[in-house]
């Protein structure tokens, strides 16, 4: 492991976005209950809630100066496929200010989709995003926030152009790095994320941020037809497997929503139901709709091959290996839309981005 020291001081330049979530709430009484609420505008200031807090969390030795903007102001269960392409948007903003390092506040629930959506989005882009968030809302006793937003600051000053989450959940825990396409939520307190196929990037802790797994991305896809920001398609169809699944059922609902692709989340050796399951493959690739097969568990290597799997792939379906569900629905809509066609679809899926597809 290698770790790195503070340089000297100089002026760093960060954009900001803040979106919402738990980090952009406070604790506030409703029918007599104490929840959490979004907050829009900082208690007694003339600016957005959550700057105030940025500022109190930058580290010691540095000097940062921020460009904020707010796009949005949700809970994150609430996000839609559009808010991600708001949000990237934000960022495309940044860069075209000069800004090449940028943090965004977001809630947890379904920041591993937002850091996915960014993955891709901005894959065309010579830029670093770090998300961070927290578990307790700022004003609330024992706050994660402001340790996670120190160790989000820190190590977007550190690491290489991609999208990653960064997290420690508590005052006395390590920051994680995680890469943007590889990590997962896990739990609702202390390190509430984890990476998947591969070991987090780095730590911060002490100050310093301390590599682990470094991730080294490839040149910006600059050949991308447009570029990488494009609507995200919501025509994606995805489910996990259980036993009884009824899959006249999922094809029904497939044909009622004009689904265009499905996401199947297979069992954890990579298996399904031999002759139901491939039927239904069979009966969506008649109907042009690509079926694309992910695991949950992380890709291990020498694994046993089972002839239910052979079956699935024999009857249409795409398996792609190392990529998790979460990464997998949000690059399937993303890869719809961008392209009608469904071959061109299939080759996106297959091709490594931002280290999603793993062997």
């Amino acid at each position: 492991m290698t770790t790195l020291a503070p340089p000297a001081t100089r002026v760093e330049r960060v954009g900001l976005i803040l979106t919402g979530g738990t980090v952009g709430s406070r604790l506030t009484t409703r029918v007599d209950e104490t929840v959490v609420s979004l907050a829009t505008v900082a208690p007694d200031e003339d600016e957005p809630a959550g700057l105030g807090l940025v500022r109190s969390a930058v580290p010691d030795g540095r000097i940062i100066e921020f460009a904020t903007v707010s796009p949005l102001a949700l809970a994150s269960e609430d996000m839609r496929p559009d808010d991600w392409r708001s949000i990237a948007a934000a960022v495309r903003a940044h860069v075209d200010a000069g800004l090449r390092r940028v943090v965004i506040l977001h809630g947890t629930d379904t920041m591993c989709f937002t850091a996915a959506a960014l993955s891709f989005m901005l894959s065309d882009l010579d830029v670093t995003v770090v998300i961070t968030g927290s578990n307790l809302p700022p004003d609330q006793e024992h706050s994660d926030a402001r340790k996670n937003i120190h160790d989000a600051l820190l190590a977007v000053l550190e690491l290489p152009r991609g999208a990653y989450v960064v997290f420690a959940g508590g005052a006395d825990l390590p920051g994680l790095v995680h890469l943007g396409t590889q990590v997962r939520k896990v739990r609702t307190s202390g390190q509430s994320f984890r990476s998947v196929n591969r070991r987090p990037v780095a730590s911060v802790s002490g100050g310093s941020l301390t590599w682990i797994d470094r991730w080294r991305p490839g040149s910006p896809s600059a050949g991308v037809p447009g570029g990488s920001l494009c609507d995200p398609d919501h025509g994606v169809l995805s489910f996990r497997l259980y036993p009884g699944l009824d899959f006249d059922a999922m094809h029904h609902a497939l044909r009622a929503g004009g689904s265009r692709a499905v996401v199947i989340e297979l069992y954890a050796a990579v298996t399904g139901p031999n002759v139901a399951l491939s039927d239904f493959i069979r009966k969506c690739r008649a109907d042009g709709v690509n079926v694309f097969l992910t695991a949950s568990a992380p890709a291990t290597k020498g694994a046993n091959i089972y002839d239910s799997f052979v079956a699935l792939r024999e009857a249409g379906g795409l398996y792609l290996p190392g990529m998790i569900p979460e990464t997998a629905i949000v690059k399937c809509m993303w890869a719809l839309g961008r392209t009608k066609d469904p071959e061109s679809v299939a080759e996106i899926m297959s091709t490594s981005v931002a280290g999603e597809v793993t062997v």
